[in-house]
């Protein structure tokens, strides 16, 4: 009797090991990995209002969860759940308009991040909490809102001028020396009344400017209409007080308001996708052959990292296995600009288009600049019903 109770002991206890070593092997076997639930991609939200982040990150070598909201570091989660993974579940509010991105990341016990989540865009509506409060504490020439009065009032038979990128700063006088009294953004624009001896500076309508008036670089600018006509105007003096050595420091500032300008999307690492929708293949991309002439389709590109994406379209003779096709004919392109590139909206879009009977070889081409200035192209081919007419 005594023996069978020692057996039965035996048999309990190599039991007992045996699931301790399959709930270790479940463990080690836990997917590495980071889901994000909450918010949704794409999703619109109010200044102020609370979001709830939720998600989760597995793997047996990831230590601690971190959010990152805009590429900032929000909270981390460093204890597991009794299932083993790290839950987050937060609420976040915006204090700024604009799109902001939302991302998990599992980190090891080295501090590296080893899996991360696709990040999340969302779209927060609406001015700061705190922007009626700027008003009365900064001076009326440095509230960026005033040129919002330019467009209604330009001069339609003089020339205009819009900034070539998100903005343009507006000095007192025509040289980097003067002082900036507040700068005309994308969409605004201003009537232009005067220009430097050296063509290089122009006058425009400013209300912040001393007597309405003020001074822009033409470089940084688009002009409307023609400057034969504008007179030469002088500046006002060159300031005294600024020396040489004090003036260095200004040029090194200035590129300072333009970092937390840039939207979320442009400060992630590079990352790059550029098809034709529905379909995706190559060869009689996107119509097909007779009879599926003028079937729609879709340019689909979504670009991070970047501040800058142009679209080029071009017809010419077929490359490498394609060598037998001859030029498409642009004319037959509907839908999109042929004659010069198209600017395209970060960080995703889609672009309709059809190819009515315009059978041959066509190349898209997407010219793209990446946040730190270098530049790379994605090229993709559209074939239409080529070998049928060869």
């Amino acid at each position: 009797m005594k023996q069978t109770t020692i057996t039965t002991r035996v048999a309990t206890l190599g039991i007992a090991f045996a699931l301790v070593l399959l709930s270790a092997c479940g463990a080690a076997a836990a997917p590495l990995a980071a889901t994000l639930t909450s918010p949704e991609a794409n999703a619109s939200v109010d200044v102020g209002k609370a979001v709830a982040i939720t998600g989760k990150v597995t793997g047996t070598s990831v230590k601690q969860a971190d959010v990152y909201v805009d590429g900032q570091k929000l909270a981390t989660i460093a204890e597991r759940s009794p299932s083993g993974e790290f839950v987050v579940s937060l609420p976040w509010s915006a204090t700024a308009g604009g799109i902001h991105v939302i991302q998990l990341k599992g980190v090891d016990d080295k501090g590296e991040a080893i899996t991360q989540s696709d990040p999340v865009f969302i779209n927060v509506k609406g001015p700061p909490p705190t922007a009626a409060v700027p008003p009365t504490a900064v001076p009326q020439p440095t509230a960026i809102p005033q040129p919002t009065a330019i467009p209604a009032t330009p001069t339609p038979a003089g020339a205009t001028v819009t900034p070539a990128d998100e903005f343009a700063n507006v000095r007192s006088g025509p040289d980097t020396v003067f002082d900036k009294v507040g700068q005309i953004n994308a969409g605004q624009n201003a009537a232009v009344k005067g220009k430097s001896s050296d063509g290089k500076w122009l006058q425009i309508d400013f209300a912040a400017g001393a007597g309405g008036l003020a001074w822009v670089f033409l470089d940084v600018v688009k002009v409307t209409g023609s400057l034969d006509a504008v007179p030469v105007k002088q500046g006002p003096p060159r300031p005294v007080a600024v020396v040489q050595p004090t003036a260095i420091p200004q040029p090194t500032a200035a590129p300072q308001p333009t970092a937390p300008s840039l939207p979320a999307y442009a400060l992630l690492p590079y990352k790059q996708n550029f098809r034709f929708g529905p379909r995706d293949d190559i060869g009689d991309v996107p119509l097909g052959n007779p009879p599926d002439n003028g079937k729609n389709s879709n340019v689909v590109y979504e670009i991070l990292g970047a501040v800058k994406a142009e679209l080029e379209i071009s017809a010419q003779a077929g490359e490498g296995i394609f060598s037998p096709c001859r030029a498409g004919d642009l004319s037959k392109v509907v839908g999109l600009p042929t004659s010069t590139r198209i600017q395209l909206q970060l960080p995703s879009g889609q672009l309709p288009f059809s190819i009515e009977g315009g059978f041959g070889y066509y190349l898209f081409r997407i010219y793209v600049t990446k946040t730190d200035g270098s530049t790379t192209e994605i090229p993709r081919n559209v074939i239409v019903g080529c070998y049928k007419t060869q």
